[in-house]
């Protein structure tokens, strides 16, 4: 420690400042001793000074200087630089007036100010009157003390300089680069996902997270807008605590159709490919094989070439009733032989419902209101959120209670799904999730949309393959 000191002294100086001194009882490598740290600061004016005593010095001097005590260095570099500053200071000037004559200085300075003033005003006038046409005026004779106030300038009407014309157009153009530049969107690479709404940039990863799954940028915004309104500051940069509320928030608000097979009749209405017919198979099939259910099969598509035969084919296999519905009065003519029938699931004609033709067509063979029918729209997850939100609207005509989402296998934008519930307020039936019969069907659950728009699922998947 006191060679580290001596160090210090030797570098610094002795006005150095100790910040820290720490013995390291560790060795330093692999085989070296202990060590000591010290860490000191002094300002640069003092080293210079010090460093200026070393230069002026001989060298067995500066030896003696080294090994010298703090107060013996520090007076000599005082004496060392107030000598250098003496010598090289120009002496003061000895006036010539006598002290009888020296004004005050207060007066002299306001003396001055007030001479450069009526000067400037004199210059005024000047080129007033050069503007004019008329004579320069010869400049007035400095005034004698005390000083008047001098009259009030009059504005300047001299033709402008080029200078000044171009300093005025440059002036110009700025001012409407500026103008444009605050009209132009703001949108700089600083922005985080879902500034746009509000959210603060703790929360912009589960917006960006929701968003790629398919939810809608309002309602994701919705969603973390309340997060920011419930959790307090310190919470909201804990991930995993916000992905948990989120998490329990898309659960909460999530409707799911309760008791999907009751009710006697089930109708399986949406757009051509949306996969009514696999989804009625399969969940006949379910109520057939696993719930032990009498069913019966109908159809209307009367317009899609083999749709008739292929789900007279299923009727075959699930060994079951089949029949076809051309006009509502079929329905009356077909339910008294059904009377033993649990359930009777009907496929109608894919439409888009974009003309009052197809909708009236396709309510006249609906069942009569009297049967109660449970109509539910069928959705295919690859559909683009603003093409289910338009047949969901559409499809609103006919009074749909709930909805069922195909094709989960084949899409990655499961948050589709959250959208039109929250949207349409209708809860959600059942999922295709793939092609096979009648495995590849399940009623809807909260627990499995979280885990689709989230892919839980997937991620647990892809840990288990890399242990």
């Amino acid at each position: 420690m006191k060679e580290a000191l001596e160090m210090v002294k030797t570098q610094l100086g002795p006005d150095a400042i100790i910040l820290s001194a720490r013995d390291n009882n560790k060795s330093f490598g692999l085989v070296g001793e202990g060590s000591v740290e010290i860490t000191a600061a002094v300002s640069e004016e003092t080293l210079q000074k010090k460093k200026f005593a070393e230069s002026r010095l001989r060298e067995q001097d500066r030896v003696r200087f080294n090994n010298s005590t703090a107060r013996q260095q520090k007076e000599l570099i005082h004496k060392m630089v107030e000598k250098h500053v003496q010598k090289n200071t120009a002496p003061a000037p000895i006036t010539q007036r006598r002290y009888i004559d020296i004004e005050d200085e207060s007066e002299t300075r306001v003396r001055n100010a007030a001479q450069r003033a009526l000067n400037a005003f004199q210059e005024q006038d000047e080129i007033f009157s050069r503007g004019n046409n008329t004579a320069p005026r010869k400049p007035a004779a400095p005034a004698p003390a005390p000083v008047k106030a001098a009259p009030a300038p009059r504005p300047v009407v001299a033709a402008e300089s080029p200078e000044v014309i171009a300093l005025k157009n440059e002036i110009a153009s700025l001012k409407q680069v500026i103008t444009q530049f605050q009209q132009m969107p703001q949108t700089f690479t600083g922005s985080h996902p879902g500034a746009d709404y509000g959210i603060n940039y703790d929360l912009s990863f589960v917006f960006e997270k929701l968003t790629k799954a398919g939810m809608a940028p309002e309602i994701a915004a919705e969603i973390l807008t309340t997060a920011q309104e419930t959790l307090p500051a310190l919470k909201l940069k804990n991930k995993s605590l916000v992905e948990a509320y989120v998490a329990r928030h898309v659960l909460d608000n999530t409707k799911i159709a309760q008791n999907p097979t009751q009710g006697k009749i089930h109708c399986f209405v949406g757009p051509a490919g949306s996969g009514k017919t696999s989804a009625l198979i399969k969940m006949a099939s379910q109520m057939v094989v696993r719930e032990g259910k009498k069913i019966a099969l109908f159809t209307t598509d009367t317009f899609k070439v083999g749709a008739a035969d292929q789900m007279k084919i299923y009727a075959q296999i699930l060994n079951v009733p089949f029949s076809v519905i051309r006009t509502q009065n079929d329905w009356t003519n077909l339910m008294r032989y059904l009377a033993n029938v649990d359930c009777v699931l009907v496929d109608y004609t894919g439409l888009s419902l974009k003309s009052n033709e197809e909708i009236q067509m396709l309510k006249s063979l609906l069942p009569p209101a009297a049967l109660n029918p449970n109509i539910h729209l069928t959705l295919s997850t690859n559909a683009k959120d603003g093409d289910a939100t338009e047949l969901g609207r559409r499809y609103s005509v006919l009074g749909y209670k709930d909805v069922i989402f195909t094709s989960l296998d084949e899409s990655t934008q499961h948050g589709t799904i959250y959208n039109f519930m929250k949207r349409f307020d209708v809860p959600l039936h059942s999922f295709g999730i793939g092609p096979r019969v009648p495995e590849d069907f399940e009623f809807a659950t909260k627990e499995r949309l979280l885990d689709l728009i989230f892919r839980i699922t997937k991620f647990k998947q892809q840990d288990s393959e890399a242990v």
